[in-house]
């Protein structure tokens, strides 16, 4: 490859919150970023055309990812996943399958480097849906011919922000005791710590938290003073949760897979290493001054 060419990147998941955060910043350093999408979500990502040089498009689900998608390519980065079931795939088909077709095809185009976001937790053996695909991903990933990389976030500012609505509406619920913690970051920290990664020696696995850690007691008690209304936090027992797991897991998979996640998530701590400086206050401030 022509050293005084821009380093050519593909985003996988460009449509995600954090592909559509990575997207400018890696323009802006100077990258020529190729934003692949599924057909039917090319529109979710006119408002970042201006940093994005290719757009392809793909259903990373199907083994036959098109060669011209990686033309030009030396790293795919792929952050993607399940977040809510919504069109019946399950974890296995996405976030194992998916990756897992892409990286083949990565493979075969002779691609150099692939960097895949994971979650905090992914290494655990635990039977969750959701953590046990991402885990099978990284084990094959691990075993390629690529230079990889895997990084682990602890979770997102967005994701808060469904606690958040709770709180408007006058009382946050959640799993266990909420005391487990965790270490969310905004979505444009972790986008900046994956392209500094991209300037370190591949094969390492990096866990990624916000610069604080917090308790699910106390992000409940945060968002309730950001809504600026009296609300109730509601704890729902491990016992209870335990039942409703069991019954999810017969009557409705996808339930199962989304709701054992989050029983997972708020009931292990799952902290990670501090970085980047935007705060979750301010993140959650802004979210409900938009409102």
């Amino acid at each position: 490859m022509d050293s005084q060419q821009p380093v050519r990147v593909l985003v996988a998941g460009a449509t995600g919150t954090l592909g559509r955060a990575l997207i400018p910043v890696l323009s802006n350093c100077g990258r020529e970023v190729v934003a692949l999408v599924r057909p039917a979500s090319q529109r979710r990502i006119e408002s970042l055309s201006g940093d994005i040089k290719d757009l392809v498009t793909a259903e990373v689900t199907e083994p036959d990812i098109p060669a011209s998608v990686f033309e030009g390519v030396h790293t795919v980065i792929s952050s993607i996943g399940i977040t809510r079931q919504r069109d019946g795939l399950t974890y296995d088909e996405v976030d194992f399958g998916g990756n897992l077709n892409l990286l083949r095809a990565a493979e075969r185009s002779g691609v150099r480097r692939f960097l895949y976001v994971s979650v905090v937790g992914a290494d655990k053996d635990v039977s969750v849906p959701g953590f046990r695909a991402k885990r099978r991903f990284e084990e094959a990933l691990r075993d390629s011919a690529l230079e990889w990389q895997i990084v682990r976030p602890s979770g997102f500012f967005t994701d808060i922000t469904d606690f958040l609505k709770m709180a408007r509406r006058g009382t946050v619920h959640l799993f266990g005791n909420g005391r487990s913690r965790i270490s969310p970051i905004h979505p444009t920290d972790l986008a900046e710590a994956i392209v500094d990664l991209l300037e370190v020696k591949p094969r390492t696995i990096v866990s990624i938290g916000g610069p604080a850690d917090f308790t699910w007691d106390e992000i409940a008690e945060l968002c309730c003073r950001v809504a600026r209304v009296r609300c109730r936090i509601r704890h729902w027992p491990e016992s209870l949760l335990r039942v409703a797991l069991a019954i999810t897991r017969v009557l409705s998979r996808p339930t199962y897979g989304t709701l054992s996640f989050l029983v997972h998530v708020m009931t292990s701590d799952t902290t990670a290493p501090h970085y980047g400086s935007r705060g979750l206050e301010e993140f959650l401030k802004a979210q409900q001054e938009a409102v």
